[in-house]
């Protein structure tokens, strides 16, 4: 007996795998790399979304990640709740192997997130150098966290020290 699918599955699975042909093709174009790093560069939240979510398994070669990496560190702190999570599981395991390019691209631009006093990419910095693991820069930030006039600055120190021992 065969099975006896619902029109909503049917239309799933044609709806896969047409995705599937559709990302084949774009992988063989040849302006694949410069249509990601404009959608990644893009205010456009599904379009970076597409994008994080189109690389999330893509092999990158060296240079393609020093060129990524800026605008995807961009999106793990600046971006918005949905497109962060991909950001920074994009760094975290696509920086495997290659954690000094994250470290190399992150380090500029770690002095304009600091300038910001924003308590919302203090704590999503935070996280993101937990993650990776950057002790230097993480001391940096907690304790310009530390000695913030802004209570809810002052909290994100208090929080991250206790909490996961900083």
């Amino acid at each position: 007996m065969e099975p006896i699918y619902s029109k909503e599955w049917i239309n799933v699975n044609e709806a896969d795998t047409k995705v599937r042909v559709s990302q084949f093709y774009f992988r063989k174009t040849n302006d694949l790399f410069e249509q990601i790093l404009f959608a990644l560069n893009n205010d456009d939240l599904a379009e970076q979304a597409t994008a994080l979510r189109f690389i999330r398994d893509e092999s990158l070669n060296e240079s393609e990640f020093k060129i990524l990496t800026p605008a995807i560190i961009n999106i793990a702190i600046n971006g918005n709740t949905d497109n962060l999570i991909l950001a920074r599981d994009r760094l975290i395991r696509g920086g495997f192997n290659r954690d000094y390019i994250i470290r190399e691209k992150l380090t500029p631009m770690f002095n304009d997130f600091l300038k910001t006093e924003d308590q919302y990419i203090y704590r999503r910095l935070a996280e993101l150098l937990f993650f990776l693991n950057y002790k230097e820069l993480r001391k940096r930030l907690m304790e310009k966290c530390k000695d913030s006039k802004d209570k809810n600055i002052v909290n994100i120190y208090t929080e991250f020290t206790e909490k996961y021992d900083f």
